[in-house]
């Protein structure tokens, strides 16, 4: 992010990872944690999903769904079956 233009809520960073694997910003899932994340990761075109284990340091569910996360998740266990049913989807 520190080789981009703007940094986070700005989709710069989403951008340079997407162009530098060659792939179209909507074909890409982000896992955030934060309000500004999820805003970079939205505004990217990406899918965005919310990382909310209920600790200090991160925001909370309400937050990130209002910032515009597909689904808010607690445990890191669940991560690879919300990556499956998303990549099924597509």
């Amino acid at each position: 992010g520190h080789e981009t233009p703007r940094s986070k809520p700005f989709p710069d960073v989403y951008l340079a990872a997407a162009a530098a694997l060659d792939v179209d910003p909507a074909r890409c899932a982000i896992i955030e944690d934060t309000v500004t994340g999820a805003t970079a990761g939205v505004a990217a075109g990406a899918t965005v999903f919310g990382y909310c284990p209920g600790e200090p340091g991160h925001s909370s569910a309400e937050a990130l769904h209002a910032a515009g996360v597909v689904q808010v998740f607690r445990d890191m266990e669940a991560l690879p079956h919300l990556l499956a049913a998303w990549r099924r989807a597509a």
